[in-house]
């Protein structure tokens, strides 16, 4: 799996479920657009409000980041 443990920075079972739904619907290179990111999160049930803030704190605890080329997952 390509998901890296941030022992520092442990994630909410929610946010383990969008980082899940993001990793699969990532490129090969683990890059994807915000609002694709978005819309596979609330394709697997959230609300859209929720699913911004639920990419927001992905972002923020460092397990994606922004690219000139959108979203990547952090190897």
């Amino acid at each position: 799996t390509r998901i890296m443990r941030h022992s520092s920075t442990p994630l909410t079972p929610s946010q383990q479920t969008a980082l899940e739904l993001i990793t699969q619907g990532s490129d090969e290179d683990g890059t994807i657009t915000h609002d694709a990111a978005v819309d596979l999160l609330t394709d697997g049930g959230f609300e859209r409000p929720e699913a911004e803030d639920l990419l927001e704190q992905l972002l923020l605890k460092g397990y994606v980041y922004e690219s000139t080329n959108g979203l990547r997952l952090t190897p």
